[in-house]
Formats: structure tokens, sequence, C-alpha cells
């Protein structure tokens, strides 16, 4: 398995819309479609990658904002957790809140936890991983994990945001990204890529120097 990952900033949130690509067939996964779509296209063609699924890691605005164009352009449908639907019809008032410009957003396919997907050779399983938002979906293959906005970093994604929960989201870390090898790379929904072993040792919340509030 050979695997291209880019992740590149966008939006006033400063999310990681993420281009997954398996080297020898192209097919692509485009994660987080949050904004800057063009940008992200230009980017996709410039590395001849062949998008061939559109998904949210899960619903918060900043994540899928840019959706309804990537929809459009791409011809692709937006696959979401069953649980994020409740939350695309609260996209339009909360994405003016912080900048951005959206339109209705409509989810096209489900994603369950213990799925497969596939883009060429390489099979992704998904893992539900509540806690920061009630639909976050990680997904994990050898070595890699999407890992939305559950592990960043030296930090963890917030749960003072509604449908947000501190101990779900402890429990989806140690009961299931745990479960992973420790030098699997994680490449998280903001800021740099790390590695499951180190924020195990380092991250302050996972280490307990630290407390959620």
């Amino acid at each position: 398995m050979s695997l291209k990952i880019i992740q590149i900033p966008v939006g006033p949130l400063v999310m990681n819309a993420t281009l997954v690509m398996d080297v020898e067939s192209k097919e692509t996964i485009f994660f987080d479609p949050g904004d800057e779509i063009e940008k992200i296209l230009e980017i996709a063609k410039s590395e001849n990658m062949n998008i061939t699924r559109l998904i949210a890691t899960h619903c918060h605005v900043d994540h899928i904002a840019g959706a309804t164009s990537a929809m459009e352009k791409l011809e692709l449908p937006l696959e979401i957790s069953p649980l994020g639907k409740k939350m695309l019809g609260n996209v339009g008032p909360i994405a003016a809140a912080f900048g951005y410009v959206t339109s209705e957003i409509k989810e096209g396919g489900y994603l369950n936890e213990n799925d497969i997907i596939n883009i060429g050779k390489t099979k992704f399983s998904i893992l539900h991983c509540p806690g920061h938002s009630p639909d976050s979906l990680c997904f994990y293959t050898k070595g890699v994990l999407i890992g939305g906005d559950v592990i960043f970093k030296g930090s963890l994604g917030r749960t003072d945001l509604p449908g947000g929960n501190t101990e779900q989201l402890m429990n989806s870390i140690t009961k299931k990204i745990y479960l992973l090898p420790d030098e699997t790379t994680i490449y998280p929904g903001h800021g740099p890529e790390t590695i499951l072993g180190i924020e195990k040792e380092q991250n302050p919340y996972l280490n307990g120097t630290l407390r959620l509030a």
C-alpha cells in the first residue's frame, strides 16, 4: 500500500481539508470540504488525483461549509455519519456567524462504524468516535488515521460545543484509537500531523497532566 496525503488549511477556522490518494490507482478521497474548494481541486489536479469519494469526518460547519460546491464540481455525493444529518440543517446560520458562505447541504450517503471504504487496493475501516461531535468518524488503514477533530498534536477536540461530551471523547480515544499501533500517523482536522505513540506520552490531556473541562 502506498498513499499520498495532502492537507490544506482552509477557511476562517483554519480547518484541514484532506486529500488521500492511492498512488497506484490515483483514486482519491476528499475529506472535509470546508472551504476554498477551487484551490483544493486545483491541487488535486496538479497531483493527478482522481477524486472518487467526498466524505465529512463530522458535520461541524468548518468541515462542510464548501460541501455543496464540491458536490457540484465533482458530481459526487457527500458521505456522512447518519448522526450528522440533523446538523446539516443548522449549517446556514452558524456558517454566517463564523464568516463562511454556504448554501443548503444535502447528504448523499451514510457511513457507519465497521464499514470499509476502498480507494484502489487501499481499505479504510471506520471508527465512530463521538465526544467532540456525536457524528465524529475516524478512518484507519495501516499506519494512517484520518482523525477529524478527536486528537490534535498536543491537544484534543473541544467538548463544549452542542453535542460534545468529555467522557465520550476520552472513551473514544482510550477504547478505540488506543487499540491502533503506536506508530500510526494521525492526520487531524486542525494543525500538523502527529504520531499516536507520541501523543500518548506527551499530550497533556492523555498523560494525565491536564483534564478537559
